[in-house]
């Protein structure tokens, strides 16, 4: 026989689920379309549920079911998204690929989940010690890393790869509307993202009422429906009713239509590990207003504003200020107005520096970090995955 055949590096993604619409899921998809084919791999995913048609997948309900699998236990290497508690994940105990490579999406503290949520959340971060069985493990963000190591990690075998950001379409701070400010919160809508402290703060600041419009956009599906009904009554208890809207679930063109739109991305949570919302903010052109929890001051890049983490009074000093200083800067873009942590900048210094910063987060980078990082653990290079004799 002449001629060449591709020997593919094959990879089985192990992760619960894969839904639509979910933070975690969608990083599940990204591994799966990083190793493509093309690209030199075979990947398939290994769970319980997936809900994207063109992904490989096989159905595996525990780690028993999972240890027995031909497609993991044969596989060159293997990559475990975790972000809550599995029984999938107790195979890293067991045998199965040489490499194992786990994706650390972190979990939300006890303290800060439902009461009917709090054994789960305490449940997963006990399984944590089980990452200690693999070979590496890629944090989603600086603050990941920060509490492995914080929990006798070793250093040697955390890196920090972030997730894709490539949504929504990207837009300008500088070509949007310059006589009203509109405000965003976008994502889960539940206690631990502060949304009940957005409007407390947007209570405090009657000034900027005339001039500006919240909308509160989340899948209700993720969301916890008694902490929805709570916020609805604070809206109407502070009169707030034609401040503040909320959307209900969204698809994806409306989700574009409503970064576009904003000038402000407002995510006064307590506990982020990545924080998507911000990152598709800079491409839309919003300026970040976050608390100073978790990875939510890296993510803003101090190209936004941070405050102390559940101070009411200083988001809404700091929502009041950022407000004016967008209706001044938007009529004369190119003086330093806006009131940003790296100091004083003009809007269109804004909308350069915030797609810089976006390039960071693209496609093609986050796909050369993941598949450098799999040649070299399973000592394989991008040479023998092109070619070899047939």
């Amino acid at each position: 026989m002449t001629g060449t055949e591709r020997q593919l590096l094959r990879v089985a993604v192990v992760a619960p689920i894969i839904l639509r619409h979910d933070a975690i899921s969608l990083a599940v998809r990204d591994t799966m379309r990083f190793l493509s084919k093309d690209a030199g791999f075979e990947a398939i995913h290994l769970g319980y549920v997936c809900e994207y048609p063109e992904i490989a997948h096989r159905q595996c309900n525990t780690s028993g079911e999972l240890l027995l699998d031909p497609h993991y236990y044969t596989a060159d290497a293997a990559i475990f998204h975790f972000g809550i508690h599995h029984g999938l994940f107790d195979a890293l105990l067991g045998g199965g690929p040489r490499t194992k490579v786990v994706r650390f999406h972190n979990v939300t503290p006890p303290h800060l989940v439902r009461q009917a949520d709090i054994p789960m959340a305490e449940r997963s971060l006990r399984q944590i010690e089980i990452l200690r069985h693999t070979n590496e493990i890629w944090a989603d963000s600086p603050s990941n890393a920060e509490y492995l190591l914080k929990r006798g990690f070793d250093q040697t075998k955390i890196r920090i790869i972030p997730l894709v950001v490539e949504d929504p379409v990207p837009s300008k701070l500088s070509d949007k509307a310059k006589d009203r400010i509109s405000v965003l919160f976008m994502g889960r809508i539940a206690p631990s993202k502060g949304i009940h402290d957005l409007i407390g703060a947007i209570a405090r600041a009657p000034d900027v009422r005339n001039v500006m419009h919240v909308t509160i956009a989340g899948n209700m599906h993720w969301s916890d429906p008694a902490y929805v009904r709570e916020l609805q009554s604070l809206v109407e208890k502070h009169h707030l009713e034609s401040i503040v809207s909320f959307t209900g679930t969204i698809d994806d063109a409306k989700r574009d239509r409503l970064f576009g739109d904003a000038h402000i991305v407002a995510i006064p949570s307590y506990h982020e590990g990545f924080c998507r919302p911000v990152a598709e903010g800079f491409r839309a052109g919003c300026v970040p207003l976050v608390y100073d929890a978790y990875n939510l001051p890296h993510i803003a890049n101090r190209l936004g504003c941070v405050v102390p983490t559940g101070n009411v009074e200083a988001l809404a000093t700091a929502l009041s200020k950022l407000v004016f200083a967008q209706l001044r800067g938007l009529s004369k873009p190119n003086q330093p107005m806006l009131p940003l942590d790296r100091g004083p900048t003009s809007v269109h210094e804004f909308d350069n520096l915030a797609q810089q910063w976006t390039q960071e987060f693209t496609f093609e980078c986050i796909a050369a970090q993941t598949r450098d990082r799999l040649l070299q653990l399973t000592g394989r290079n991008s040479v023998e995955l092109a070619a070899v004799p047939a």
